[in-house]
């Protein structure tokens, strides 16, 4: 008897992990994509057209940045974040791709962020693609997580020993 119960049981588990991606509430989570095809750009060119988008930055200051990202405004997509900070100046993205360039050993790299559903949402530049962590809050809305810094190179024997 106690045979058949812990089949039961088994069986009640395997069904609640199949049905349990369907499950309301559940978070639904975005990535980022090279930025090529559809979406193709260039830093240089958002740069240049600063003011149709949103632009914010992550790290310390715009001196010590780990990525900057740009939401076009007329769209009906929305990005938010925690800490990320918003520019509001051409001088100041352009400073912050220079600082994100410096970072010889780790290039940033133009990613396309989508949503759930590969919907376009915009663009984010940073050498730490793994680090991003988009996530659904409403329809239309993304939350990103706060990036940090890339990790720095010592040079020989690593960890600031020399």
């Amino acid at each position: 008897m106690k045979h058949v119960e812990s089949w039961k049981g088994m069986i009640a588990v395997l069904l609640t992990l199949c049905f349990l991606p369907a499950c309301p509430g559940l978070e639904k989570y975005g990535s980022v994509r090279v930025a090529d095809g559809e979406w193709a750009n260039s830093i240089q060119n958002l740069v240049e057209n600063w003011q149709e988008y949103h632009i914010y930055y992550a790290g310390l200051s715009y001196k010590s940045p780990s990525a900057i990202m740009f939401v076009p405004k007329q769209s009906n997509k929305r990005v938010v974040s925690g800490k990320w900070m918003p520019v509001t100046d051409r001088s100041v993205a352009a400073a912050i791709v220079t600082w994100l360039n410096s970072y010889m050993n780790f290039p940033p790299t133009l990613w396309k962020i989508l949503g759930p559903n590969g919907d376009f949402f915009g663009y984010v530049y940073t050498s730490a693609e793994e680090q991003v962590v988009v996530r659904e809050m409403e329809p239309n809305i993304l939350f990103v997580e706060d990036i940090p810094l890339p990790p720095f190179d010592y040079g020989p024997g690593g960890k600031g020993e020399g």
